[in-house]
């Protein structure tokens, strides 16, 4: 699972994705192409497509084999299958054969993660988005822990036997996210050419903790380079503690990134997590109030711009086109408020 990513790269701004290849999706397991590579993606048979549902993406590891497809059977490794139950989509990319046999081994891998990121928002109706990973995919898992532009896709992280260097300059904002490693005591696996990856683990551990991280290690007595049972029971109790906060933060990172173009399915997800009886900690219910206000504070402006409109016709134009846009959420009512009005 060696770390291969230098920290500078953590920083670097993404590069712009290729439009990804639209295909049908089923219920069920779909093998989905993109412009820069395939994941494969497990769609449940109670999935609503007008209800936003969460999604587990597990990163496999090292991969030597260019023809080799490791990504298809994480979507049934122990870990996964428990979140399925939990009610999540399962999502599984598969590293590009040219990045082999680590994913930042010989190219960047983060234009792929994007590409197939942005299809699958087109595809499924997304909650959230929980990343994890085992071995090298724990180390990826990581770097997009600590990316300054990469870390808003997801909610909170679940590194299995691996980790890497700890950006110390961190912006609150990645800081409050929970991440949770676990590591056997005798994974002799490479973590550099110095240390193990148990030296590794904890190091990364030690670093989380003393940066301010919202950070927690486990580490298994006898446990070698492998994803046990008790190292997959104690990432679903760090997961069953944290699903308020979860939701919290899927509902931030994707306001900031659609609030502009989609403004209505942001808040819809807003006012999903604030309703939800998991509840979030202070930190991140703050954020969601605060990200809340702000779009219903804009809509809000639309609706006293349409009702100022002397053109009685236009005015009831404008102020039909709010409620259409504004359906399912709390801004529906303030629209049908002014439509009252005389």
């Amino acid at each position: 699972m060696r770390f291969a990513l230098p920290v500078a790269l953590l920083l670097a701004l993404p590069a712009l994705a290729q439009t990804p290849k639209q295909v049908p999706i089923k219920k069920g397991v779909n093998e989905v192409d993109t412009a820069e590579g395939k994941y494969w993606l497990d769609i449940p048979n109670n999935y609503d497509p007008k209800k936003p549902m969460p999604v587990i993406c597990f990163l496999h590891g090292k991969t030597v084999d260019l023809k080799a497809d490791n990504a298809r059977g994480q979507l049934d490794n122990a870990f996964v299958i428990q979140m399925k139950k939990r009610g999540y989509i399962a999502v599984a990319p598969v590293m590009p054969p040219a990045h082999r046999p680590h994913w930042f081994e010989n190219g960047n891998s983060y234009p792929f993660m994007e590409t197939w990121l942005t299809d699958l928002h087109s595809k499924v109706n997304v909650q959230y988005i929980v990343c994890s990973g085992f071995s090298a995919g724990a180390n990826y898992t990581m770097h997009y822990g600590q990316h300054r532009t990469y870390h808003a896709w997801f909610s909170g992280y679940l590194v299995m036997a691996g980790g890497c260097p700890v950006d110390k300059g961190a912006p609150e904002l990645i800081r409050k996210k929970p991440i949770w490693l676990g590591c056997g005591d005798q994974d002799n696996d490479m973590y550099d050419d110095k240390m193990n990856t148990t030296g590794g683990a904890r190091l990364t551990s030690a670093d989380l903790k003393a940066n301010g991280f919202d950070s927690y290690y486990d580490e298994f007595p006898k446990v070698g380079h492998t994803m046990d049972q008790k190292m997959v029971e104690k990432a679903l109790v760090f997961h069953d503690a944290n699903q308020g906060n979860f939701a919290a933060i899927g509902a931030c990172m994707r306001a900031s990134q659609i609030k502009d173009k989609e403004p209505a399915k942001a808040l819809v997800l807003l006012e999903m997590s604030a309703a939800g009886k998991l509840k979030a900690n202070e930190y991140w219910a703050k954020k969601v109030a605060e990200t809340t206000t702000a779009i219903v504070d804009a809509a809000k402006k639309a609706i006293a711009a349409a009702v100022a409109m002397t053109d009685e016709a236009k005015k009831k134009e404008e102020l039909g086109k709010l409620g259409q846009a504004w359906v399912g959420t709390s801004v529906e009512k303030l629209v049908k408020d002014a439509m009252a009005k005389k």
